[in-house]
């Protein structure tokens, strides 16, 4: 299956864990689309773990996921850039005209570097016929109302999981967010479901809002 009648998608990430954290289930459940994951920087402004360990985290869930190819930009945080510079080490990286789809996190957000990364993803698809959706995060505020859910309580991956289980699995990687209070086992559950959702007997869902979308 494709997501969203995708090929090729780029993921967008203010930092390591915004795409895994967000969309990981649907990246496992559309096996037949490429994705894609771009880290923009190595943690926020007031995460004290290093930039080996985060990297690690994500290479380590990558590596198990035959449809992901991961990148970092080095970049400590994305405050010591200016928008511009980010859009144009993007650009100058990636061919965005080679993807169906940019995946960012929303405007509508209480954290500042998801907010610079989804301005830049409008920028990176101005003037081209390029997909653009959003996915929920942790930060995401109620402004942010998602137009597209992908059900993840029943598929089964390849090696014989329940994507919603094979997700929250792999979150267990990022060793050095589990003290967060959204990588909690209750979070994570909350994060994931949906009244509507649930009233169709889909009980653990991801969230999306598709902007703009061409397929």
């Amino acid at each position: 299956m494709r997501f969203l009648n995708c090929d090729k998608v780029l993921c967008l990430a203010a930092h390591p864990d915004d795409v895994e954290y967000g969309m990981l289930g649907s990246i496992m459940k559309y096996t037949d689309t490429k994705f894609d994951i771009l880290v923009l920087s190595e943690g926020g402004n007031f995460d004290e773990s290093t930039s080996i360990d985060r990297h690690k985290e994500c290479e380590s869930i990558w590596g198990d996921i035959d449809n992901i190819t991961g990148h970092f930009l080095p970049i400590k945080h994305l405050a010591d850039v200016s928008e511009d510079e980010l859009i144009n080490t993007i650009e100058s990286k990636f061919n965005i005209s080679d993807y169906d789809s940019i995946f960012t996190p929303p405007l509508e957000d209480a954290h500042f570097e998801h907010r610079q990364v989804n301005r830049a993803s409008f920028s990176l698809v101005r003037r081209i016929r390029c997909g653009l959706v959003t996915f929920r995060t942790p930060s995401a505020l109620e402004d942010w109302i998602p137009n597209f859910y992908v059900d993840l309580s029943k598929h089964i991956t390849d090696n014989g999981s329940i994507v919603m289980y094979a997700k929250k699995k792999a979150l267990l990687n990022f060793e050095s967010q589990q003290d967060k209070s959204y990588f909690k086992e209750n979070s994570i559950n909350s994060f994931h479901s949906n009244y509507q959702c649930s009233q169709r007997d889909m009980d653990f869902v991801e969230s999306f809002k598709i902007e703009r979308c061409y397929n």
